[in-house]
C-alpha cells in the first residue's frame, strides 16, 4: 500500500519550480495515510511526481522512484508484484539491480519487453513509468483494478494520482461533482466531471513530443471464456484439484512480506480457506474477527475461534456493539467528513467504517503490522451468489434464467449490437461497453459485470478502509490466474462446479473439515443493526451539520435539499420502513453536500489526522457473557 501523484505537461510549463513543489506537497499530504513511511519528490521541467511509501518489501532499500543505471527511466509502483522473484531470476544476468524491491523488477522488465511487461506481472498494482529519452509517461493498473489510479487532462497537462483527493488539490484539476455517476456506474467513473479512473486491465501512454494521450486495454476476462461447442476432457475433480493448486500458490505468494501479516477471519468459507491455507506457510498469522451479538448467535465467532485453535494461530475477537460503536469511536461531524474524504466519493458505507475500525484495532495491537489478507473475490467468479439459501427450491438453470431476467429488468445489459466478428457488444451500467462472444452464458456475462462491481464497490472500499490505517489489504482469491481459470470452465461444467460454489467448497476440504467447507453463508450483522447505527449517527451529527452546511455558499442547486433537511430529520427513525428510508435519504443528501464542499474547497475542509490515535475497541474472549 503506497500512493503516488503528479502532473506532466506537453506544452509550456505553467508553474515555476517553487510552485510545482508546493503543488506536490499538497498532493503528498492527501496520500500521507497510504504511505506513512517515506516521501520522495521528483520535479523536472516536464514531469513532477511524489511517491508516498508503505514499506513492506526491502524496507531499507526499496525507496521509489527507482531509476535504471543510465538514469533514463524510472518506476513508481503502488501495490505488490507477487512473482517478482521468478521474474528477477530471468533478468539478473542482464541488469544491475540496486535493491531487492519488487518495483525494480518492473523497471527492468519494461526495459526488456516494453508494454508487454504488464502481461507477465502477477500482482495488484498501479504504476507509473517515466522514460526521459522518449519523453513518455506510462500509467498502468492491475487486471482486476485492485489498486486505484485516477487521471484527467487539462489543456496540455495530464494530472494523475492514487486518490481522487490527490488530484483535487491541484489548482487546475476539475472539481465539479458529477452526480449521475452515483447511478450510471462504470469502471472509469470518479464522481467529478473531467476526472476518470483508469479501468483495471488498462494502461495510459502520454507522449510529450507527440502531444498524445492514449488509453489501451491489455487484459479482458472475456478472452478466457469458452463456449459449449469446445471440447473438454477434464473431469470435475480435475478442475477442483488444479484450482486448489493455484489457490495454494496464490496464498503463499501473497504472504510475501518483510513485516508482520494478519488476516480478517469472519468464520465464513472464504476467509477460513485463506487462513487455513496460509497456516501451512506462516505460523504466526494473527487473525482478527468482528464480534457482535448477531455473529455470536449465528456461530461465526465460534467457528473462527475453533479454526484458530485447530491451526494454532493467534485469535483476536474484537467486540462491536451496534448500540455503542459510535460512542466508542467518538463519532462526530468531523469524522463523518473524514470518511467521505477517505472513500473518495459521495457515498458512506457503515461496512467501510467498521472495517476501518477493525484495521485500526489490528494496528493498535501490532504496530508493525502492515498487511491483511481478505476473502474478497471468491463469490463473484465461483458462483457464490447462486447459493440455495439465496434461491430456495432452485437449481443452476433457474439461477441462470434469473440472471438473464435481472439483466433485462435493470437495463444493465441493453440491446446488444452485433459485431463483424460474430460477437456482441453489451452495455453494462448504461456506459461501460464490453465485447463478449455471442455464445456467452448468463453466468459468463455475470462474471464480466462483477468485475465492474468489484472495482466500483468491494475492492474500492477495502482499499480505502485499510489505507486509512497504513495497512495493505491483499485478496488471494483475485490472483488473475484463479479468475482466468474459473472463466475458462466450460458451460457444460458450470452447474456442477459453480452451483452453491462447489469448486471452492471442495477445494477447501484440503484444509477445512466438511462441516465448515459446506457451512451455509451468513452475514456479520443483522440488517436492523446497520439501520440503528445509521440513525444514531444521524442524531449525533445533524445539528452541527445543519449549522455548518446551511451557511455555506456554493450550494445554490441544493436549495430544495436544504429546505427538506429538518422535515426529513423529524421523519427519520428505525421504527418502520418509511422512517428507515428517510434516514437513508437524509444521510445520502448530507454525504452529497460534504462531498461537494470537499471538491469546492479542494480538500482544505477535512482533517485527516483524527483516526491516528489508538483504537478504543477491546477483545471479547468470554463469549458466554454476551446475551
Amino acid at each position: 500500500m503506497c500512493g503516488f501523484a503528479g502532473f506532466v505537461t506537453s506544452g509550456d510549463q505553467l508553474y515555476q519550480n517553487a510552485q510545482r513543489l508546493n503543488i506536490l506537497t499538497k498532493m503528498s499530504e492527501q496520500l500521507s495515510l497510504r504511505g506513512p513511511d517515506d516521501e520522495q519528490l521528483f520535479d523536472s521541467e516536464r514531469l513532477s511526481i511524489v511517491f508516498r511509501r508503505l514499506s513492506i518489501i526491502d524496507v531499507a532499500g526499496g525507496k521509489q522512484p527507482i531509476w535504471n543505471k543510465q538514469q533514463t527511466i524510472f518506476v513508481v509502483c503502488n501495490g505488490e508484484i507477487y512473482n517478482y522473484k521468478e521474474l528477477r531470476s530471468q533478468l539478473d544476468s542482464k541488469y544491475d539491480f540496486c535493491s531487492h524491491s519488487d518495483a525494480e523488477v518492473v523497471l527492468h522488465l519494461y526495459t526488456e519487453c516494453g508494454i508487454k511487461a504488464l502481461q507477465q506481472l502477477n500482482g495488484m498494482f498501479a504504476l507509473a513509468i517515466w522514460d526521459t529519452q522518449r519523453q513518455e509517461l506510462v500509467l498502468a493498473r492491475d487486471r482486476l483494478g485492485i489498486k486505484p489510479l485516477y487521471y484527467c487532462q487539462v489543456g496540455s497537462q495530464l494530472i494523475f494520482g492514487s486518490t481522487l483527493t490527490s488530484l483535487l488539490v491541484h489548482p487546475d484539476a476539475p472539481n465539479k461533482p458529477q452526480w449521475q455517476d452515483k447511478t450510471n456506474l462504470s469502471a472509469s467513473t470518479s464522481y467529478v466531471k473531467g476526472i476518470k479512473r483508469l479501468p483495471g486491465g488498462h494502461y495510459l501512454t502520454c507522449n510529450l513530443e507527440q502531444g498524445t494521450v492514449d488509453v489501451n486495454c491489455y487484459w479482458e476476462l472475456s478472452n478466457y471464456f469458452v463456449t459449449q461447442s469446445e471440447q473438454d476432457h477434464h473431469s470435475p475433480q480435475d478442475y477442483i484439484t488444479e484450482y486448489r493448486e493455484l489457490f495454494a500458490d496464490s496464498v503463499k505468494k501473497q504472504l510475501m512480506s518483510d513485516v508482520p501479516v494478519g488476516a480478517f477471519l469472519s468464520g465464513g468459507l472464504d476467509s477460513s480457506a485463506i487462513v487455513a491455507a496460509a497456516s501451512q506457510y506462516k505460523k504466526d498469522l494473527h487473525c482478527f474477527t468482528m464480534v457482535s451479538d448477531f455473529s455470536l448467535e449465528v456461530g461465526d465467532v465460534q467457528i473462527a475461534r475453533d479454526l484458530c485453535d485447530y491451526l494454532n494461530l493467534p485469535f483476536h475477537p474484537v467486540w462491536f456493539d451496534p448500540e455503542k460503536i459510535l460512542e466508542n469511536i467518538n463519532f462526530s461531524l468531523e469524522k463523518f467528513e473524514y470518511f467521505i474524504w477517505l472513500v473518495d466519493a459521495p457515498v458512506f458505507y457503515i461496512e467501510l467504517m467498521l472495517k476501518h475500525e477493525l484495521h485500526r484495532y489490528a494496528k493498535t495491537l501490532i504496530p508493525d503490522l502492515k498487511v491483511i489478507l481478505l476473502g474478497q473475490g471468491s463469490d463473484e467468479f465461483a458462483g457464490g451468489y447462486s447459493t440455495p439459501e439465496d434461491f430456495p427450491q432452485s437449481n443452476w438453470n433457474s439461477f441462470s434464467s434469473n440472471l438473464t431476467q435481472s439483466e433485462q429488468t435493470l437495463s444493465q445489459i441493453k440491446k446488444p449490437t452485433s459485431l463483424k466478428d460474430g460477437s456482441y457488444l453489451f452495455d453494462f451500467w448504461g456506459e461501460e461497453s464490453i465485447s463478449l462472444p455471442s455464445e456467452c452464458t448468463a453466468f459468463q456475462r455475470e462474471m464480466s459485470r462483477r468485475i465492474l462491481m468489484l472495482q466500483q464497490y468491494n475492492l474500492w472500499h477495502e482499499d480505502r478502509s485499510s489505507s486509512g490505517q497504513g495497512i495493505e489489504a491483499r485478496v488471494p482469491f483475485l490472483d488473475h490466474r484463479l479468475v482466468e481459470y474459473l472463466a475458462a470452465i466450460p458451460p457444460s461444467m458450470q452447474q456442477t462446479l459453480f452451483w452453491d460454489k462447489k469448486i471452492i467448497r471442495e477445494m477447501a476440504r484440503q484444509w477445512l473439515p466438511d462441516n465448515l467447507a459446506y457451512r451455509k453463508k451468513s452475514y456479520g450483522m443483522e440488517p436492523l443493526g446497520w439501520h440503528r447505527i445509521k440513525y444514531k449517527m444521524l442524531v449525533a451529527i445533524f445539528d452541527k451539520f445543519q449549522e455548518k452546511y446551511q451557511a455555506l455558499s456554493g450550494f445554490d442547486n441544493f436549495q430544495l435539499i436544504k429546505s427538506n433537511l429538518q422535515p426529513w430529520f423529524a421523519e427519520a427513525s428505525v421504527n418502520d420502513k418509511q422512517g428507515i428510508a428517510t434516514t437513508n435519504k437524509l444521510l445520502d443528501a448530507m454525504v452529497m453536500m460534504v462531498f461537494k464542499n470537499l471538491c469546492l474547497n479542494r480538500c482544505s475542509s477535512v482533517s485527516i489526522g483524527d483516526f491516528k490515535e489508538r483504537s478504543p475497541l477491546q477483545e471479547l474472549h468470554s463469549f458466554d457473557c454476551v446475551s
